[in-house]
């Protein structure tokens, strides 16, 4: 197709800490499941069909008919699900063509291919005036969410998530702290990062990689925007206060310091 848009060139990056980490325990017999590493010389289904990204059992590829499509035996189909409900909402994610689970285990997501550039490649040169640009249309993503209900269920899931040696004391100090069933559930993207944004003439145009979304408390998508984003995205979580219409920094504190006992 003579307009359709080439796949993004990917400069390599050097290697991660948790990639030091995930390779130390593979060398110590300690590997998990998503350790596991897809196979260096795959073949590609289609012909035409370009590697964009690769990592950790998943891969995404670019095919003729602008289309992305995300593989892999560890990715989730409610992604799918989640893209519509997004879709739905008025927000700018690829729409879904096609999900399925092919004979050898992989899973399959086909959806639109967005054209432009991640934030992360380019919000360190963009000037403040560029910068509030974005950061108000990411405003106007965080209110678009209907409310569900069932933050008791939340809190129980996150008590339950508590490794094993966590002293009587301390655990119940959180189960004290985690009490709140007041907050509206809603639905939430959980990695609002640059990384996962697409940009293209100052505009976002799309927010990508739906694997984490769900219902979950208000607050849960400010907690995790400080979570999430990387050291080197710079400036960037210091927009928190622009791009949220609400802070909830008793929450974020709480997280903090229940996210060190958490098990991984």
């Amino acid at each position: 197709m003579e307009n359709e848009p080439s796949p993004p060139r990917r400069s390599p990056s050097p290697i991660s800490f948790k990639e030091r980490l995930r390779r130390a325990r593979k060398e110590r017999g300690r590997a998990r499941e998503s350790d596991e590493d897809e196979p260096e010389d795959e073949p590609l289904e289609d012909e035409g069909a370009t590697v964009l990204h690769k990592l950790y059992g998943r891969r995404v590829t670019f095919h003729p008919g602008n289309i992305a499509k995300k593989s892999g035996k560890r990715i989730c189909l409610q992604e799918a699900d989640a893209l519509r409900i997004a879709e739905e909402a008025g927000l700018p994610v690829p729409h879904v063509h096609h999900v399925e689970m092919t004979a050898d285990g992989k899973n399959h997501i086909s959806m639109d291919y967005i054209e432009g550039q991640v934030l992360s490649e380019v919000w360190p040169t963009y000037s403040e005036v560029q910068k509030r640009a974005i950061i108000q249309q990411l405003l106007y993503f965080t209110y678009n969410a209907p409310a569900c209900q069932d933050e008791q269920g939340f809190n129980e899931y996150l008590m339950g998530a508590l490794m094993p040696q966590v002293s009587g004391p301390i655990r119940r100090a959180f189960e004290k702290r985690w009490r709140r069933t007041d907050h509206r559930v809603v639905f939430t993207h959980s990695d609002v990062a640059p990384r996962n944004i697409i940009v293209r003439d100052d505009k976002v145009v799309g927010l990508i990689d739906w694997e984490d979304a769900g219902w979950y408390p208000e607050y849960w998508e400010y907690v995790k925007f400080f979570q999430r984003s990387s050291t080197a995205d710079a400036d960037w979580k210091d927009a928190a206060d622009e791009i949220f219409p609400q802070a909830y920094p008793d929450e974020l504190v709480d997280y903090i310091a229940l996210s060190k006992w958490l098990a991984p």
